[in-house]
């Protein structure tokens, strides 16, 4: 396989010094490395490397073949379907077809549902369509919308829409600044101890504070590695309003398996 790397060309169309039409060859691969010592008698075992060539490497870079996915944000999804929806829309954003088309079926097939599970279209829209919805509006770098087409009373056909969002305005640093160094000459008094009942969750960072602390070793020993403030940043998405109605040990408790769920759904870092 190393000597059919080596072998492989790529080629672009260019302008030859005359200024004609000219076709540009290149390889694939600079140079490889392949372990020949220690190898077991009929086993292939050992590390192969190799480095692409400067050509190559800017071919792929340039290529609409693949998808510009933000890390965050893929750490940030909690609905698997979702996920995928996003993965599917990063590659249309990035080759400008921003329009996906099909009928329920294939939809179903592209996100990996069950057909055994949201047979009924409203539970499809109302378990998958909305929170993929939600999700991707609010963590990727475009949008979504659909539009459902219906023969007679049933929905046979989706058309997704994925809508890049506009490029964020520049920010204003010395307004910035000013905001920070005011921030800065502000006394800030401690707050007096809480008793467990009155403990509520930190709007916050956990890093710093010692009410986030309690919070902070939860996450520490249940989050599985993670970073605390992305789990608290999806614990509170994840209840919304219903996070002010909670405090001490029940805040506490649901801030625990919450984070052990978070572990498990994603596993390790």
């Amino acid at each position: 396989m190393l000597e059919e790397l080596h072998g492989t060309l790529f080629a672009e169309d260019d302008i030859s010094w005359r200024g004609k039409k000219a076709t540009r060859r290149f390889s694939l691969i600079a140079s490889s490395r392949e372990e020949v010592e220690d190898t077991e008698p009929g086993k292939e075992v050992g590390w192969i490397e190799w480095e692409f060539t400067p050509d190559a490497r800017r071919l792929i870079q340039e290529s609409e073949t693949y998808a510009v996915m933000n890390r965050t944000a893929v750490l940030g999804f909690r609905s698997a379907y979702a996920l995928k929806l996003y993965e599917i829309g990063a590659l249309r954003v990035k080759r400008r077809q921003t329009v996906w088309k099909g009928d329920v079926i294939a939809f179903r097939a592209a996100l990996g549902i069950s057909p055994n599970v949201y047979k009924d279209f409203a539970q499809l829209r109302r378990k998958v369509l909305t929170v993929c919805k939600n999700e991707i509006d609010e963590l990727a770098h475009f949008t979504v919308e659909w539009t459902e087409i219906r023969q007679g009373r049933a929905v046979r056909e989706l058309e997704i829409v994925f809508q890049p969002k506009e490029t964020p305005k520049v920010i204003d640093h010395q307004a910035t600044t000013r905001e920070l160094e005011t921030q800065r000459n502000q006394v800030v008094r401690p707050a007096a101890a809480k008793s467990d009942g009155q403990v509520m969750f930190p709007a916050g960072s956990l890093q710093f504070g010692a009410d986030q602390e309690i919070f902070a070793r939860i996450a520490r020993s249940s989050g599985g590695g993670w970073d605390i403030d992305l789990i608290a940043d999806a614990f509170r998405d994840h209840l919304g309003e219903r996070l002010g109605k909670l405090h001490g040990s029940k805040l506490k408790a649901a801030w625990k398996g919450f984070c052990e769920s978070y572990h498990n759904r994603r596993g390790n870092p």
